[in-house]
This record gives structure tokens, sequence and C-alpha cells, in this order.
């Protein structure tokens, strides 16, 4: 079984969840760590969200994290 790396981290939630559908476009499963932590905490506090993948895809997934956005309507 293939353990579960880091590939991404951001303070900012709505980040993670971009580059965990960017991955999941490609078909690469990801899982975000500390997602509902606001959730349970009374006030909300500064936390590091991370997206972990699977150590077999790390290095594609950091590859196509690190793509630029092209619009597709670019060309027309």
């Amino acid at each position: 079984m293939s353990e579960l790396i880091p590939v991404f981290q951001s303070s900012y939630l709505y980040e993670i969840e971009l580059a965990k559908t960017k991955l999941a476009s490609r078909e690469i499963p990801s899982y975000i760590k500390n997602e509902y932590v606001n959730n349970i905490a009374v006030f909300p506090i500064s936390q590091n969200y991370y997206l972990l993948v699977s150590e077999r895809d790390l290095e594609l997934a950091a590859k196509i994290l690190q793509e630029n956005y092209e619009d597709p309507r670019a060309d027309q």
C-alpha cells in the first residue's frame, strides 16, 4: 500500500479544492488534510491545508499542479 504524501499546501481551502479538481480531471485521487478544522473550532483559526496524493502519483501530480492554466478559448 502506498503512503499519502503532501503535494500542495495553502492557508486557503479554495486553493486546495482547485488543485484537487485539477488532479481529479487527470484521474489522480487526492485527499484534503485539515479540511474540517474550522468547522469544529469555536473561533476560526489560521490553518494550513494539505493536499495529499499517493506516493506513486506524487511526481505526476506535482508536475500537473505546476502547469500554467491555458484558456482553451484563446485559440478561437
